[in-house]
């Protein structure tokens, strides 16, 4: 079954340990252009984990009390993993389950930059 997604949906996704010894299906943000959604066999996500105490300095918190929340289709205050970035077969994704909002878009691709280190003017 394929799930039409687009850039900055928050999906279900079938994703990999980093050792590859087994996945587990868990929330992650589609960050690839949507030029390639759905036209090539791969697409670009960041994962998204409910476990907010463990945090890296580029994780993006999403707390249930942030204005933009009720519309990504999360249950609980979620961290965006702006560096745990995967390269995925789109068939992995079961579902959407909502969308990133205008300022939680902003600060995903300003926490990229500072995580690529791409100057910001």
């Amino acid at each position: 079954m394929n799930v039409i997604f687009r850039k900055w949906d928050v999906v279900l996704l079938a994703y990999p340990f980093s050792d590859l010894s087994a996945s587990k299906v868990r929330p992650a943000v589609v960050i690839s252009p949507d030029s390639e959604n759905g036209k090539l066999d791969d697409s670009v996500f960041l994962f998204i984990t409910s476990n907010t105490s463990r945090q890296s300095p580029f994780d993006l918190v999403i707390e249930i009390s942030h204005p933009e929340f009720v519309s990504t289709g999360l249950l609980n205050s979620s961290a965006i993993r702006v560096n745990k970035v995967w390269t995925l077969r789109s068939t992995l994704v079961h579902k959407v389950l909502g969308r990133l909002g205008p300022q939680l878009r902003k600060n995903v691709l300003s926490c990229l930059a500072s995580y690529l280190e791409i100057p910001q003017s």
